[in-house]
């Protein structure tokens, strides 16, 4: 997973960001409340605030941040993944924020679908040629039926093999990277990637984003963590929690979540974020 933002942008990624602590513990501009009453995506919520606001976001220019796939990733923890990352679309604190993600969201399903149908499209044209091969039709016919569709097929081969070569240059430098800025951890190597899948993975995961998207847009809730969390206008309405729902493990890298302790936290993420954010409000003993 890598950035490159040239420094300023105007997104961020909730994973890997830092503010002010004077900005939480003062709710300048409702950050801490905006929150705390129902901002369940944190990096959309802040990006939505610091636009409408006119405060400056940066970041490194170049940024890579190397995220491992479990071995035994099945599609129902994908799946789960794929639901909690548009499930958080669905909420939002201000008018800006929710055209920001109303934006997000259109373009995303536009994008994925659009980078899908080329290849449904070049199917559809290898499936009629075929046929034509096979039902012996005049070679007069089958290129006046099949000539132009089987030209873009092999356009679109073409221009898949040079996306491929160029993920694959990507991913060895990425991989070079890792392994220079971490020598004491287990080397990468590209001999673990296989292409044919990663290009598989690439069509599945466009192809399903919109149904997600589209899944979470309508149901207006989701089991996360073994909490079942329900929108309304935007912000968490209703709270269920289902302790034999709780996963054992994360959805992608395939982590374990009991840790060292041997239990599942039971405190809800919307109450533990709320409590971190009060305690970066209390005033420290040696600010000024």
């Amino acid at each position: 997973m890598g950035f490159a933002t040239g420094g300023q942008t105007f997104f961020l990624w909730g994973g890997c960001m830092m503010m002010h602590a004077d900005d939480f513990r003062t709710d300048r501009h409702c950050v801490v409340s905006g929150l705390r009453d129902g901002g369940y995506s944190d990096d959309m919520t802040l990006a939505a605030i610091a636009g409408a606001h006119k405060r400056l976001i940066t970041s490194p220019p170049v940024a890579v941040f190397p995220h491992p796939l479990a071995t035994d990733l099945t599609f129902p923890r994908y799946w789960n993944y794929l639901r909690k990352q548009t499930f958080v679309l669905e909420s939002y604190t201000t008018k800006v924020n929710w055209i920001m993600n109303r934006a997000l969201f259109t373009s995303h399903c536009y994008l994925s679908w659009g980078f899908v149908s080329p290849y449904i499209m070049a199917g559809i044209h290898l499936a009629a040629a075929l046929r034509c091969y096979l039902k012996e039709y005049s070679l007069e016919d089958t290129v006046m039926t099949c000539s132009g569709g089987l030209l873009l097929s092999g356009c679109l081969a073409i221009c898949t093999v040079i996306e491929l070569l160029s993920m694959w240059n990507l991913t060895r430098i990425e991989v070079h990277l890792c392994n220079m800025l971490s020598p004491e951890a287990p080397q990468l190597s590209l001999a673990s990637y296989n292409w044919c899948l990663v290009f598989i993975a690439m069509l599945v995961d466009n192809f399903l984003y919109p149904l997600s998207a589209m899944r979470s847009h309508l149901s207006q809730s989701i089991n996360w963590s073994g909490i079942r969390y329900h929108l309304k206008d935007g912000k968490i309405c209703k709270i269920d929690r289902h302790k034999h729902l709780v996963p054992k493990i994360t959805d992608l890298a395939g982590k374990d979540l009991l840790g060292k302790q041997g239990s599942i936290p039971k405190v809800a993420i919307i109450s533990s974020l709320s409590r971190t954010l009060a305690q970066w409000r209390q005033p420290k003993k040696y600010d000024v």
